[in-house]
């Protein structure tokens, strides 16, 4: 069997990305539920939630090393295609790469090391939220180019202290293990049971 991703493999790829947008966007609409301000402080806890099931069949299906660093992109790219300044594509890239290395070492089948994987990727849809924080300036004349007015960009800016960030990091990991742990569940109880992965 060739080790690495074939084109059958990049489609489906390809279509568990088009899920895990979906994934993302409830958890922007979850994240509207607890702050009205537009931000997207919540939607990567929000994403990793409802994700968890996507991300472990993926991981179950494709048993090979670039699929997650290939979803982790794609995510990235979505961030920056929308408009957001490159420093957002930046946190799909390098998270995407560390969860894809750290599931390979268990080789795609160990329950914790596929876990941690997922709590590391949850940070992939980080991208905004990290360029207020490290590029704050930068990120306001990008929005002061895009036409946003100063009421709107004083209501989204996250500040940034580590009380704030400490929160942050806290939400993500706990909402990816309940995610990845139900997605894990999902998998065993369902898709393997049905023949769907092995």
């Amino acid at each position: 069997m060739r080790k690495g991703l074939q084109v059958k493999d990049l489609v489906m790829t390809g279509a568990f990305a088009a899920l895990y947008f979906l994934c993302v966007g409830l958890g922007v609409l979850v994240g509207l539920i607890f702050d009205r301000s537009g931000n997207m402080f919540y939607a990567p806890a929000g994403a990793a939630i409802f994700g968890g099931t996507v991300y472990m069949l993926l991981q179950s299906k494709i048993k090979k090393f670039g699929a997650i660093s290939l979803l982790g992109i794609v995510m990235g790219g979505f961030f920056f295609l929308s408009g957001h300044f490159f420093v957002a594509f930046l946190p799909g890239l390098i998270f995407g790469f560390l969860a894809d290395l750290l599931a390979k070492q268990g080789n795609y089948q160990n329950k914790w090391l596929s876990l941690a994987s997922f709590v590391l990727f949850s940070f992939a849809n980080s991208g905004p939220i990290i360029m207020m924080w490290l590029a704050r300036e930068t990120y306001v004349q990008s929005l002061l180019a895009r036409g946003k007015t100063q009421e709107y960009i004083d209501r989204v800016m996250v500040p940034v202290n580590p009380q704030v960030v400490l929160g942050f990091v806290i939400m993500v990991v706990i909402a990816a293990i309940i995610g990845g742990l139900f997605g894990q569940y999902m998998v065993k109880k369902h898709f393997i049971k049905s023949g769907m992965v092995s």
